[in-house]
């Protein structure tokens, strides 16, 4: 970090350390209020989807203690979202406003704390452009409106990474214990927090082998300040390590559903930041400023450092993963790698700066915010999740208790049980049950409601056959967003 951009922001701070409100640019504002409402817009609109319902159920059948001690043996996350989750849902109650509010309110403290760290790390202008990168993507949007924890990992991950700052500038008390803090809250978030403190050592030890030849932090502070967070995340790094020799042997804890990692799925990771439905715009876009970058002739000096800090903040999280996928298990989804996504926003932030000409610095400007509020109109305007809470609305105003509701799978059946209370006995079959499991089911049944969510076309067949050859005719369809509900009734059964 160069001397300039720290005497720049210490300038603005009063003698006890802190800024007034006066000193902040009024574009920040602009950009807190902006990501503000577009993270509380419709906060309750969509029903849950399954991974919420899990969220949900994790707090809901056990006590703090349990979700702190027991659930980090059946779950493959940490347990301190689900136990900050606790607390909130004790206090504000179920609803999917309320729920999400906890996500919306880690998603909206990232502005201002990415602001901070463009800051120190360049100045103002970087800060306040990263930040409102950040208030329009698509994927932080999305995971602000969404009760798990991935608005809380960005959180955290800025956070070490701020306080890492500023043990580069002044390695004290105060800067030591933000970092130690702020960093077990990242391990206690989410595994992949772990690839961000890897790639944090990596920034250090290239640095101590660069040209400079010196630590950005004193040795002996770093390696204090890693013990101390080894100490603090063990009792977690021991459940982890038993998951991922698990893993190595085929099991593991419910990772099947992830597919195997290809090039094109890690490149678009990239631009699902910004457009998660079109990856290829996002992408298009961080593309088209690299090539601005690369090719502009006047351009302020690189900061060698800080450029090879973001990078290395950057690509951990996904490289490190994708190579795993290929060693170990598949482990690679998009947002499992979302507290990368500052640093993304930080480098081309920062390109954008150096740029000599105004021009392209608009161009640069104009194309991100493009790319990633071309998808704000579909997020808002169709529905994202499963309509579950009308089609059980449905089921349960048309359903008599002789009647049996069949639901197509065990993850849907979670989901449809959270919002169903109709009098119908509710039975889960798995999508690839065989016809005598099937049969089993309906028997003595006359009416029977078939709910499924994007089942397998096969699937869907075997099911309409069987029924139809047991004398069963469809008396109802209604097609909801992701949830179909059928009723068949037997022939010769009055209405």
């Amino acid at each position: 970090m160069g001397s300039t951009t720290h005497q720049e922001t210490d300038a603005t701070e009063n003698v006890d350390g802190r800024e007034r409100l006066t000193d902040y640019p009024a574009w920040l504002y602009v950009v807190v209020v902006l990501g503000a409402a577009l993270r509380l817009a419709g906060l309750g609109a969509e029903d849950y989807w399954l991974d919420e319902i899990t969220s949900l159920q994790y707090v809901l059948s056990r006590s703090l203690g349990e979700v702190i001690v027991e659930l980090p043996l059946v779950d493959r996350h940490p347990p301190l979202y689900y136990a900050l989750l606790d607390g909130w849902v004790g206090l504000l109650g179920t609803g999917e406003a309320s729920v999400r509010l906890l996500s919306a309110g880690f998603g909206i403290a990232s502005l201002p704390l990415l602001y901070a760290l463009g800051k120190r790390l360049y100045d103002e202008q970087v800060g306040v452009l990263a930040a409102g990168l950040l208030a329009v993507s698509g994927m932080h949007l999305q995971q602000s409106q969404n009760a798990r924890m991935y608005s809380l990992l960005v959180l955290a991950a800025l956070a070490s990474m701020y306080w890492l700052v500023r043990l580069r500038e002044a390695p004290d008390r105060r800067a030591a214990t933000g970092y130690l803090l702020s960093t077990v809250v990242l391990g206690y978030t989410h595994v992949f927090g772990l690839f961000v403190v890897a790639a944090q050592n990596g920034y250090l030890l290239t640095s101590r082998l660069g040209p400079d030849r010196d630590w950005p932090v004193p040795l002996r502070r770093w390696l204090g300040l890693q013990v101390g967070v080894g100490i603090a995340v063990l009792p977690y790094l021991a459940v982890l390590s038993r998951q991922v020799l698990a893993l190595g042997d085929g099991g593991g804890v419910a990772l099947g559903w992830i597919p195997d990692p290809t090039v094109s799925r890690l490149v678009f990771a990239i631009g699902q930041y910004l457009h998660p439905r079109n990856p290829m715009l996002g992408l298009a876009a961080v593309v088209l400023v690299g090539v601005f970058a690369a090719a502009g002739r006047t351009r302020a000096p690189l900061h060698r450092e800080n450029t090879a800090l973001l990078a290395w903040w950057l690509l951990v999280p996904l490289l490190v993963p994708f190579a795993l996928s290929y060693l170990v298990a598949p482990l690679f989804v998009a947002r499992y790698t979302i507290a990368a996504l500052p640093a993304l926003l930080l480098l081309v932030a920062a390109e954008i700066r150096r740029l000599g000409a105004v021009e392209f610095r608009y161009i640069g400007v104009a194309l991100l915010v493009g790319a990633a509020v071309a998808g704000l109109p579909g997020y808002y305007g169709q529905p994202q999740n499963g309509e579950w809470e009308a089609a059980t609305g449905l089921v349960a105003g048309n359903a008599s208790q002789d009647d049996l509701v069949v639901v197509s799978d065990r993850a849907a059946n979670d989901t449809f049980a959270f919002y169903y209370d109709g009098a119908a006995p509710v039975r889960g079959v798995q999508e690839d049950a065989n016809d005598s499991t099937i049969n089993e089911t309906i028997r003595g049944h006359d009416t029977v409601w078939l709910v499924f969510s994007r089942m397998d076309p096969t699937q869907e067949s075997q099911f309409t056959r069987l029924l139809d050859r047991e004398g069963y005719d469809v008396r109802t369809t209604r097609e909801f967003n992701a949830v179909d509900v059928r009723q068949y009734v037997r022939n010769g059964t009055a209405d």
